[in-house]
């Protein structure tokens, strides 16, 4: 069940004495330039795997920038985890014994159902997890397009499991709605269902049809337009984020891909047997469903 959350009974603003960002690349160093730009702390710490990645968030000058996941959640009493999804569990592992007693770990993975379990197995009882995920993000990646914009008038998921309590809850949603985002509440399985829906199933078709068009004979890269750019944009996202999105929601993403397979076999058969009506329909429809996107909710 959806609830979108307007903040009538929730602070517009949250404020903690230290936050920590995890795995500091495009969202994660979104959500610490967010925070910083709007103070939502009196410190903060940021961490990144990749030394190259350190030496670009301190360029930001946004906190500290630690040398390891341990030293960055140090005392903190939120903590952002923004590592790939495929690698939450074993981040959760490592955190789990440097975590202060009632701090809030939120997460920004666009899979939730994994996640909220992985933490659930992993972190102490003595802190509070709300998973969370920000409708935000690019084909880009990496800390050097990390933008404290990201989050403005976005959709912001949060997934509570149910166990957090309801003061929990009411700061995860607080905090994103302070970074910009308009927050909704749903249980972690129908998360998944969007998204697979809405983000991983786009994804998967896009790279499909990359592939499909540089298979066809009479591809050539210098003559393609804007309507092969738009159509695959999001098919230049980075492989090593997607491979574990998709995985970790597999089977609504290969449901999906079905429900493709049947619509292309569907129009195949129609220009096959060149049926004019029946391509008329079947564009008429998409056309349709595509221009409803662009109306206000």
């Amino acid at each position: 069940m959806l609830s979108i959350n307007e903040g009538r009974s929730i602070p517009q603003m949250a404020h903690f004495q230290r936050i920590a960002v995890v795995g500091a690349g495009l969202i994660g160093g979104s959500v610490l330039l967010a925070a910083h730009r709007r103070r939502l702390a009196a410190e903060f710490r940021s961490w990144s795997r990749s030394e190259a990645a350190r030496e670009t968030l301190r360029g930001y000058g946004a906190g500290e920038v630690c040398a390891t996941e341990a030293e960055c959640v140090q005392d903190a009493d939120l903590v952002v985890v923004a590592t790939p999804v495929d690698a939450a569990a074993a981040t959760f592992r490592a955190l789990a014994p440097h975590l202060r007693p009632g701090c809030l770990v939120t997460d920004a993975g666009s899979v939730k159902a994994a996640v909220v379990a992985a933490a659930g197995a992993a972190l102490p009882n003595t802190v509070k997890f709300v998973g969370a995920h920000p409708m935000a993000g690019s084909e880009k990646a990496g800390a050097r397009h990390a933008d404290a914009s990201l989050f403005e008038r976005r959709t912001c998921y949060v997934t509570p499991a149910g166990t957090e309590g309801r003061g929990a809850v009411e700061r995860v949603h607080a905090f994103w709605r302070s970074l910009g985002c308009v927050t909704v509440e749903t249980d972690p399985e129908s998360h998944d269902a969007v998204v697979a829906a809405v983000s991983h199933l786009p994804h998967a078709a896009a790279a499909a049809l990359m592939l499909a068009v540089a298979d066809t004979p009479g591809f050539r890269a210098e003559a393609a337009g804007s309507g092969l750019r738009d159509a695959t944009r999001i098919a230049a996202g980075e492989e090593h984020l997607w491979v574990g999105i998709l995985l970790d929601n597999a089977g609504r993403v290969a449901a999906g891909l079905a429900v493709l397979e049947s619509r292309l076999t569907a129009l195949r058969t129609a220009l096959e047997r060149r049926d004019a009506d029946a391509v008329r329909r079947i564009l008429s429809e998409a056309r349709r469903i595509r221009q409803s996107l662009d109306r206000p909710a």
